[in-house]
């Protein structure tokens, strides 16, 4: 690696309980978000994750997932990955490791794409 990549990784762990602190909170409230929003909408379900920054979603219409995310994309702007490329119908995945407000402004949009299946 260059040895910019070696200055950035060394300061990194310079600092990596400060760095392990905020990340594990940040997904740990992120993951609360996703668990809150998952009880208030009807066409989804889930097993909560253990670990990790993705979970994987599960859906109750009759729609394939590569065609709902390439719709849920145009219509909403919202990037889900299907579940077809896991071999898993009917779901889709989302990360949760990012900014909060993004995380509660795309699971908005994505409700309101929800709700014309309603």
């Amino acid at each position: 690696v260059g040895q910019l990549d070696e200055a950035v990784g060394a300061a990194a762990l310079a600092h990596k309980d400060a760095l392990l602190e905020r990340n594990v909170g940040l997904i740990r409230e992120n993951l609360a978000v996703l668990d809150d929003w998952i009880a208030h909408e009807p066409h989804m379900t889930y097993v909560k994750p253990q670990a990790g920054t993705v979970a994987l979603m599960f859906y109750d219409m009759e729609v394939e997932s590569t065609a709902f995310c390439r719709d849920l994309l145009d219509q909403t702007g919202v990037l889900l990955t299907p579940g077809d490329c896991f071999e898993m119908g009917h779901s889709v995945r989302i990360g949760y490791a990012y900014h909060q407000q993004d995380l509660r402004d795309g699971l908005y949009q994505l409700s309101q794409y929800l709700r014309r299946f309603d």
